[in-house]
């Protein structure tokens, strides 16, 4: 490793590791961004401990922050860094936490895990996402300023949504019951706007909820799956053709 590369290394790392939020974040958004191999390799410690390591210290900012760069790290360099197995086990403790923030940054890296690596050791987290998307969407347990449009958290749904796509179904009954629940709620609830950004969003879950039930196949309410296929009869006719 050149001078150049360790000299700004540590300088990345002492912000990354300096308990300022402000300059934390900044160093874990320009790691993430570039991610060279020789910048990974000093600070790739630093960003572990600060996505998983429950510290009083660290602020729900920087570990969102510090998923999201993990991620980022993992995609550019798959075939040099090797997934530790350890980390399912706090990512799935992210999965009971209310922070909608926290939710998504854990979502996408839970989703980006599991395509990149295995499912194993994440057989809990179908029944945990299942729970996180009732809580938005029949409960209602959503803060005003992740709401778009009146929808609540729709990137989240969106994440959550595709990522029971690529974890293997769960055969936990109540589970079950309740991805019945909110598939039901999706495909009765999504109604044609005069909002067209409205429409955009409530279509893009509607479509990842009609994947879910062919993912799922006979565990999901035959009435749901009927209905999925009548949806998706319906919006092969439209003249709209981005919906088409």
């Amino acid at each position: 490793m050149s001078d150049i590369y360790k000299k700004l290394g540590n300088s990345i790392r002492t912000d990354v590791t300096c308990g300022h939020a402000v300059y934390q974040s900044t160093a874990l958004a320009l790691i993430g961004t570039l991610a060279p191999k020789e910048l990974v390799d000093i600070v790739f410690k630093d960003v572990i401990s600060l996505a998983f390591i429950e510290n009083p210290n660290t602020s729900l900012l920087v570990r969102k922050k510090a998923l999201l760069c993990l991620l980022r790290i993992l995609r550019r360099h798959k075939e040099t860094i090797r997934i530790n197995p350890k980390w399912s086990e706090p990512l799935l403790k992210m999965l009971d936490w209310k922070n909608q923030g926290i939710l998504c940054a854990a979502v996408s890296l839970l989703s980006g895990i599991v395509a990149l690596d295995s499912p194993e050791g994440y057989e809990e987290a179908p029944a945990k996402l299942i729970t996180v998307l009732r809580r938005i969407l029949v409960k209602k347990e959503c803060t005003e300023d992740y709401y778009y449009y009146k929808t609540p958290n729709p990137w989240l749904q969106v994440k959550i949504l595709k990522a029971l796509q690529i974890l293997p179904p769960t055969a936990d009954y109540n589970a079950i019951q309740a991805i019945n629940e909110v598939l039901d709620y999706i495909l009765a609830k999504t109604q044609v706007t005069k909002s067209v950004h409205k429409n955009n969003v409530d279509y893009g879950i509607l479509f990842e909820a009609v994947n879910v039930i062919l993912h799922y196949g006979n565990a999901i309410d035959p009435d749901l799956r009927s209905q999925a296929v009548s949806i998706v009869g319906l919006f092969i006719s439209v003249k709209e053709p981005n919906i088409r």
